[in-house]
Order: structure tokens, then C-alpha cells, then sequence
């Protein structure tokens, strides 16, 4: 019997936290330098006070704050915990993590690096889940991580790119600064942190393409799931409709499963309130 323990930037849904057996580790949000832990805090009212102009940054639980869960998990009875985080490159969450793990029982607590972010990160922490549940060790289906994560696309776009610019998590989107104004960025995860993956010109562009790559990604692979992400309300409109475009390319996509997460403050923290997207996973 092993406990899940996945961080907030992992772009976790509300079923999978029903799990007896799953615990989320919020990361530390700050508004107006008042410390809130993501999952406790309300995402409405965050998004709200990001959207009225409230400073907003984010900062990694510590290791003692990954100490005492991990202590709490192995007291109540469990073999073995699956720590599951977010892109170290983006984030110190896995790194206090790991020295956490080394501190209490590093045999016993298996800490992965995702190199991915939000609905990236949980789909393949969903597979992994799978496999275990399909009669792989834990062990083995961790060794699997990284031909996983090569069956994940990730697609999100921004409003603008400050919020990305301002947290310095811009990554390998950076050649789109200065031309931010001409283009609508379909953003994606390369090597663990935010790139580029399309530019178009034009709003209206923007969501017919987003389908366009999610249909060619998806269209000759099987154990196919998708999550949409949105972040404050003004971006579910526009999930809806990206949603309906994907629905107009695949005849079955009704079939897939599929889950809608209203984003945990962390990813919107640093790509801004007006975040909206979709994760997709398809084996070949």
C-alpha cells in the first residue's frame, strides 16, 4: 500500500484528490506579501485580487514541511509514498522534496521530478497511478517516467507575457518579447519549462489551432485523456469553445476521457489570471 503525494503546481483535479490515498502539498502563494498555502486558498478570491492588481509570487514548501507529511504517512501505515512535483526547473518544490525523502527513509519514499507543469504533470502522474493499479511494482512504473512524459502534450496561451517575464519563468518562450503585440503564443513544456510551440497572428487564430495540434497529437494514439485548464472566469468561455473546435475534429471525442480543472493559483501565479488550456495524453 503506498500514499500519493503530488504538489499543487501539479494541476491536480478535484476527483483525484477523492483518493484515500492522495495528498496534496500546496505550494506557498503570497498576496501582498500575506502568506496563503494553495488548496486552502479560496481560487476565486485569488483570482480576483490578482485581477484587481494585488502583487502576487510563489515559494516551495520547505523540506520540513515535506518531513512531517512523509513522517505522518509512514506512521499511519503506509509502505511506500510516490512524491510527484512539478518541473524542478521551474520550481525548488522537488529539490526540498528529495532532501526531505533522504532525511526520513529515502528507500521507502520514491520523490520524482515530472519535468512537466500543471496538467502535464498530473496526467502523467494519473499513468503511473495506472500502471500500479494494472499490477507494476511502483518501482517499475516509476522507471517509466520519461517514455511517459514523451506521450504528454501540454498547450496553454497567456493574455501577454508579463507575468511571465516578471517571475522569470519565461524559459525557451523568450524569443517572443518585443513581438508579444502582433502575435497570439500557443505556449507548451520543452525540457521542464514554458516554450513556444506555435505563434499566431490574430485572436481568431488562435483557438482554431490550438484543436488543429491537439487533433494531430491525439489522432493515431491510443489510451487517449484530456484535461482543460482555465484560470479566472473570463478564461472559461474560451476553454468551452477550444473544447467544442477538438469536439468538431474527432467523432469520438466524447469517448475520451475527460476532466475540466479550474487551475490551483500556483501555475497562474506566474503566467497570469488570464491562463487557459488543455493537457493531452495518447500512447502510440
Amino acid at each position: 500500500m503506498f500514499a500519493i503525494v503530488a504538489d499543487s503546481g501539479c494541476g491536480i483535479s478535484d476527483e483525484f484528490r477523492k483518493r484515500d490515498s492522495f495528498f496534496m502539498i500546496g505550494i506557498k502563494v503570497f498576496l501582498n506579501s500575506v502568506e496563503y498555502e494553495d488548496g486552502k486558498l479560496n481560487k476565486d478570491e485569488f483570482y480576483e485580487r490578482v485581477l484587481a492588481g494585488e502583487n502576487v509570487r510563489t515559494s516551495h514548501p520547505s523540506p520540513a514541511d515535506f518531513e512531517r507529511l512523509y513522517k505522518e504517512l509512514l506512521d499511519k501505515g503506509y509502505d511506500e509514498v510516490l512524491s510527484f512535483h512539478i518541473s524542478s526547473k521551474v520550481s525548488g518544490t522537488y529539490n526540498a522534496a528529495r532532501l526531505a525523502a533522504n532525511s526520513v527513509d529515502p528507500s521507502r519514499i520514491h520523490v520524482v521530478d515530472s519535468l512537466n507543469i500543471s496538467v502535464g504533470a498530473y496526467l502523467m502522474l494519473r499513468r503511473i497511478v495506472e500502471l500500479v493499479d494494472e499490477g507494476m511494482t511502483l518501482s517499475e512504473a516509476i522507471k517509466k517516467v520519461d517514455s511517459i512524459r514523451e506521450n504528454v502534450l501540454v498547450l496553454f496561451t497567456v493574455e501577454n507575457l508579463d507575468f511571465l517575464i516578471k517571475n522569470g519563468r519565461i524559459g525557451k518562450a523568450a524569443g517572443l518579447v518585443g513581438s508579444i503585440l502582433k502575435l497570439s503564443p500557443i505556449l507548451t513544456v520543452k525540457d521542464g519549462e514554458a516554450g513556444t510551440f506555435s505563434v499566431v497572428r490574430g485572436k481568431k487564430k488562435l483557438l482554431p489551432k490550438m484543436a488543429d495540434i491537439c487533433y494531430h497529437f491525439l489522432k493515431d494514439r491510443k489510451r487517449l485523456r484530456v484535461i482543460f485548464g482555465y484560470s479566472s472566469q473570463s478564461t472559461l468561455e474560451p476553454m468551452k469553445e477550444l473544447r467544442r473546435m477538438i469536439s468538431e475534429k474527432i467523432e469520438s471525442f466524447e469517448e475520451i476521457p475527460q476532466e475540466v480543472l479550474k487551475m490551483w493559483p500556483t501555475i497562474p501565479s506566474h503566467t497570469g489570471p488570464k491562463t487557459f488550456g488543455l493537457g493531452c495524453y495518447g500512447e502510440r
